[in-house]
């Protein structure tokens, strides 16, 4: 199943072809005065294995994350922060990471084939690298070359890696309704499926390439999986077992969550009107991810909807205006609306509550 993270690089200004000289604040380009990450979009990163192309990049890694278990199903948006933007500046899809434990003869093959031994010199012509380094050539070179494994620590097929000349300015209240994403290397920030797409989505029209497209049409789509939710809810400790019960019910569409939601919309859908009980479903607008234990519970922050038009509010691909006209995201295509007959506004007036959790999904879920 595929895995999507949000990962901090350090920020490069020659499109991470070469090291740039920005200083950093902290972590290894604070010390040394470059970043691995600074060739990731340089050319000889490229290479071919078995007739198909691939990127080499680098990234630091994903904690304890068992990467090798996931190997071909990484997600990796790669985003800097300067000057008080975060910017998306690449992103890698099916990719795998070179462990030293599992693929250290693969690193050291793509160092020796693609002569990135020699790229040492590049770093040395900044000034910064030159004075924390005590101008001492030689012992840089030393130091490069005990380093210089970790330069390829990543691959992705080469159709599945983007990096847009322009880095992309994220809004981090849209993708993990937090003020701002992680800065230090070290970290990163799992995404669910939805998140994955606004960012896609924030890519400008004129920006996206074949590769945008590929990495857009591998995002997994499918309905995210309520276990780890209800395994969570069940291990929380000081919390009475009815509320424990009626969150599990909430998570999975049922219990009272449901039966408010059918008692407002008479037991039929919110916008089509479709009054067969099996294919109907109690929706969160502000999702549970997003939510605490009151919102999750509310039936003000639900919609009763059949399951195609819950598909594509669950996925941001529609939503709605406080009048209750539809909108439906560019992403949707003709042929879709016309199938569907969308769009079509809800059936009833909203409530001010329901309101504020319908502006959340406007701002937050809908992809424009």
């Amino acid at each position: 199943m595929a895995r999507y993270y949000l990962k901090p690089v350090f920020w490069n200004t020659e499109n991470y072809q070469r090291p740039s000289g920005v200083k950093a604040n902290s972590g290894y380009p604070a010390a040394y005065g470059f970043g691995h990450e600074e060739w990731n979009n340089a050319d000889f990163m490229r290479f071919a294995d078995q007739g198909r192309s691939f990127r080499a990049f680098y990234v630091e890694g994903l904690g304890n994350t068992p990467v090798d278990d996931i190997e071909g199903e990484v997600f990796l948006f790669m985003y800097a922060s300067h000057d008080r933007l975060q910017q998306l500046v690449g992103i890698a899809g099916k990719a795998t990471c070179l462990s030293p434990e599992t693929h250290q003869q693969e690193r050291e093959d793509l160092v020796e084939r693609h002569g990135i031994k020699p790229k040492w010199t590049e770093a040395w012509d900044l000034p910064i690298v030159r004075r924390l380094h005590q101008n001492n050539r030689r012992a840089f070179e030393r130091f490069w070359n005990h380093d210089v494994l970790w330069t390829p620590n990543w691959k992705c097929p080469e159709d599945l890696f983007f990096w847009p000349d322009t880095p992309i300015t994220l809004d981090s209240i849209k993708i993990t309704g937090k003020q701002k994403l992680l800065t230090m290397f070290g970290s990163y920030t799992e995404i669910a499926p939805n998140a994955a797409n606004r960012i896609m989505a924030s890519v400008p029209i004129e920006a996206r390439t074949a590769a945008w497209l590929r990495i857009r049409d591998e995002i997994d789509v499918s309905f995210e999986d309520a276990s780890p939710d209800i395994a969570d809810i069940k291990a929380t400790q000081g919390m009475r077992a009815t509320t424990k019960q009626a969150l599990i019910d909430a998570r999975l569409g049922q219990g009272d969550f449901r039966t408010r939601l059918m008692e407002r919309w008479d037991a039929a859908c919110a916008v089509t009107g479709c009054d067969q009980p099996q294919v109907l479903r109690a929706s969160h607008m502000k999702p549970w991810r997003s939510s605490n234990n009151t919102d999750r519970l509310n039936p003000h922050n639900g919609l009763l909807l059949s399951a195609n038009v819950d598909a594509l509010c669950d996925r941001g691909l529609v939503s709605f205006q406080d009048n209750g006209t539809m909108l439906i995201s560019t992403q949707v295509s003709q042929t879709t609306r016309n199938l569907l007959d969308l769009p079509a506004s809800l059936r009833k007036q909203l409530h001010d509550e329901e309101k504020g959790f319908l502006t959340f999904h406007r701002d937050t879920i809908f992809l424009p």
